[in-house]
């Protein structure tokens, strides 16, 4: 039914398919630097998974996919879903400390009462390929963007870019506030020069707001949140949200609705195919990158 509103519509669909190739063929460059300056041992991309949630593990399968076709090696710290802060935070400082590893992911959601702030406080600074700590986040909030971001939110910003989206002087407004991801991308987006707004499911008629802007993120964490009437005519609409139902996924975003309210003159990512691999495609070319300068080649 999407695919035939689409078609009807000529809606541009932002899709990574291009994008992220270039950004994997960087990464495997990286990682062939690293591997021959360490004789020919590949570096390691790992990570620490403490839930059981589906969505997680789609997720971290289609990133060790891209790790594995970038030549790196793949390490999974499997934990339980109610692993403490002590063992999550053991689990990332005895990667820190391993030689091989160059990039380390701490895989949300976390169980609950785990402070995400504190267990990855233990993540080694140069290993933290998703921007979790405090002293990359502290770059980033100084307006200090030659650090690991958050890759989430650094592939927000490199959808618009490959499809030349004009980001500098407009309307931009982020659905969601999370530290990994809405707060980023909303500083992320002002750096570029858009006057940014940030809102969330508790803001009262939320749809006031989006309907003002011309670039829409979508970063909620709930399904279908954001439908055709809280959409502008002509709007670019980025949604990040992942949601696996059976064999299905799904966004932040209905689809449906909002490419019929945007037009043929608006912009929509899909689900899958937009910024999920855009994602993957620069954790991987950051830990690559950080294999290379470890190993100094």
């Amino acid at each position: 039914m999407l695919r035939r509103s689409l078609e009807w519509i000529a809606l541009r669909s932002l899709t990574a398919k291009a994008r992220s190739a270039e950004l994997a063929a960087a990464a495997a460059l990286s990682v062939a630097a690293a591997t021959s300056a360490r004789g020919g041992r590949a570096p390691i991309l790992a990570a620490v998974i403490a839930t059981d949630e589906p969505d997680a593990r789609i997720y971290m399968e289609r990133l060790f996919k891209g790790a594995s076709a970038a030549g790196m090696g793949v390490r999974t710290v499997q934990l339980s879903a109610t692993a403490s802060e002590a063992e999550i935070a053991g689990a990332l400082a005895t990667l820190s400390a391993d030689d091989d590893v160059a990039g380390i992911i701490l895989q949300s959601p976390l169980p609950a009462g785990v402070d995400r702030d504190q267990v990855a406080a233990s993540i080694a600074p140069e290993k933290d390929v998703d921007g979790l700590t405090a002293a990359n986040a502290a770059r980033l909030d100084a307006g200090d963007t030659s650090g690991a971001l958050p890759a989430t939110a650094a592939a927000v910003m490199e959808l618009l870019r490959a499809h030349n989206i004009t980001i500098a002087g407009r309307r931009a407004v982020v659905v969601g506030r999370s530290a990994i991801v809405g707060r980023p991308v909303a500083q992320l987006l002002r750096l570029a020069g858009a006057s940014v707004e940030v809102v969330h499911t508790g803001t009262p008629d939320m749809g006031a707001v989006t309907r003002e802007a011309e670039i829409l993120v979508v970063a909620a964490g709930v399904r279908g949140l954001v439908r055709g009437e809280h959409v502008a005519r002509g709007a670019v609409v980025i949604d990040v949200g992942i949601h696996a139902v059976g064999e299905q996924i799904y966004g932040d975003v209905d689809a449906e609705s909002v490419a019929a309210a945007l037009g043929p003159d608006g912009a929509l990512s899909p689900v899958p195919g937009g910024v999920g691999p855009l994602t993957n495609a620069i954790l991987v070319l950051q830990a690559a990158r950080a294999a290379e300068r470890r190993a100094g080649a």
